[in-house]
């Protein structure tokens, strides 16, 4: 058995600490976990579930989710059911797409962007901008949006709850020309017009 001098001891328990002190603070959990466990996102769980996309929410790099609540969920006319029961490939696809939209890598917190606007491509690949007012972050540009409750940290990044189902915008010639994005919304409940 090796003998550990006590002024080695302290010396090895002193940089412990340093190491833990060093180390960034996340809250245990994923953010999937985090959603899963929350109530108010019980409609934005069985959505993700139905889509397939569950991975996005559990992957180790850090990212910032921007998610509906149930009351947007519940907001959006003509309901949500196509959502939580796609019936046909396309429409799991515009349902991946919606949610892909939704979320930006790294860790966007409010107080961060207090007074400032950043534009960052979505995990669905398009641009979108952040902006932070009082505390607050908007999401998005006409059919985005706004923060409606306090950032929750996860594991692997961080929570915005948001009032409304973010909806890219795609201009007439893009959804015309062959290179349009095959996630654009098709069907009626999709459509960024209808919330």
């Amino acid at each position: 058995m090796i003998q550990i001098g006590s002024r080695l001891k302290t010396l090895l328990a002193a940089a412990a600490l340093t190491a833990l002190a060093g180390a960034p603070a996340f809250a245990a959990g994923s953010i999937y976990d985090k959603l899963s466990a929350d109530p108010q996102f019980s409609t934005l769980v069985k959505v993700i579930e139905a889509s397939g996309v569950k991975y996005q929410y559990t992957a180790k790099s850090p990212r910032t989710v921007f998610a509906p609540t149930n009351a947007a969920f519940d907001a959006i006319k003509g309901g949500y059911d196509d959502m939580v029961s796609p019936t046909n490939p396309s429409d799991k696809q515009n349902v991946q797409a919606l949610l892909l939209y939704e979320i930006v890598p790294g860790v966007h917190k409010p107080e961060s962007l207090e007074g400032k606007s950043v534009t960052v491509n979505t995990f669905q690949k398009d641009p979108v901008t952040i902006s932070g007012s009082g505390g607050n972050l908007r999401y998005g540009g006409e059919f985005g949006a706004s923060q409606s409750g306090p950032a929750i940290e996860a594991s692997n990044g961080i929570i915005i709850p948001v009032d409304r189902l973010p909806v890219p915008v795609f201009s007439q010639s893009e959804e015309t020309s062959e290179s349009a994005p095959a996630m654009a919304p098709a069907s009626g409940t999709l459509n960024a017009p209808a919330q």
